[in-house]
């Protein structure tokens, strides 16, 4: 037992002599410091920008307007649920009720003039009646007439007032004026929902890009929410890695440069930028990682949405 652990001292201690003795082992000796461990972490290739795209409706598919792989301009038309007849019926009922709404008050307010006059005259009607009903109460003094008198009192200040009010907005009645228009808010409104409702039958680009992952027919059925094709940006590309730990990530700063190699292509290394570290974290495996988005500076003709990478970040 004393010769094996002499045999296992011994070997120890000609590997510590070795490791001394190393071009690295100088370099800390004379420095007084360590070598800073090698950063490497597993990355998957993406374009710069992508977005799944699915109907807000659920229906039949009518026509398929584009192909995969085409470039396509944000919000062209991509594809088309067959054309709902209740839809453009309540389109069709919305716009005629915008329509009256709209003459109401383009026709309340042209007659400005005519308004003023005729509120004046039913304020001087008015004071003649109470002046009427005023004669017959001091003449009989009854109870009838005094309630005539009240009632004819109310009604010339009622319309008094109504003439000033017109009066001082240039023939137009204020509370009138806010009830027309708020009716040709409401039926403004009830158009565009109605629009907005026949326009959820196409599929519209969120962004220019290229088709890709396109899975129509026509005819096929879709639902509201189901992802039907994708359009991304290949005009640049990016390296997600999300299995940074809290350790490694605070040796990484945006805007370091960093060295990546593509699993597909071992012989090509592709200069990078960091350009986002995510401030949340995640926990997998018991670890807290952190993503980091690295934008390449250099391409490939045969790099691939999805290949994997690794990313050195000790450059």
């Amino acid at each position: 037992m004393k010769k094996k652990l002499s045999i296992i001292f011994v070997t120890i201690m000609a590997v510590a002599a070795i490791a001394a003795c190393s071009p690295q082992a100088e370099d800390q000796a004379e420095t007084g410091t360590a070598a800073p461990p090698a950063i490497i972490a597993e990355g998957r290739l993406l374009p710069i920008k992508a977005l799944d795209h699915s109907f807000s409706i659920g229906g039949q598919i009518a026509e398929i307007a584009v192909a995969s792989g085409e470039k396509v301009r944000k919000d062209q038309v991509l594809a088309r649920i067959a054309d709902s007849a209740e839809a453009a019926a309540l389109l069709a009922s919305a716009e005629r009720e915008a329509l009256a709404a709209q003459q109401a008050l383009d026709d309340y307010v042209a007659a400005a003039t005519e308004n003023l006059a005729q509120s004046q005259i039913d304020a001087i009607l008015a004071g003649k009646r109470r002046t009427t009903a005023l004669n017959n109460y001091n003449a009989s003094g009854s109870r009838e007439s005094l309630a005539r008198l009240n009632e004819a009192t109310g009604e010339m200040e009622r319309l008094q007032a109504l003439f000033e009010r017109i009066e001082a907005n240039d023939g137009l009645d204020p509370d009138e004026m806010n009830t027309l228009e708020a009716r040709v808010a409401s039926t403004t409104a009830n158009v565009e929902s109605a629009k907005e409702a026949v326009d959820a039958l196409n599929l519209r680009a969120a962004m220019s890009g290229e088709v890709t992952d396109l899975v129509l027919e026509v005819g096929q059925q879709v639902s509201p929410g189901e992802v039907v094709l994708a359009v991304a940006d290949f005009s640049a590309w990016i390296i997600e890695t999300d299995n940074l730990t809290e350790f490694e990530v605070v040796a990484v700063s945006e805007g370091q440069e960093v060295d990546v190699v593509l699993d597909a292509l071992p012989d090509v290394h592709l200069k990078g930028e960091v350009t986002e570290i995510n401030a949340r974290f995640e926990e997998k495996r018991g670890d807290i990682t952190y993503t980091v988005t690295i934008l390449l500076k250099e391409t490939d003709p045969l790099m691939r949405w999805g290949m994997t990478a690794a990313v050195d970040f000790s450059e």
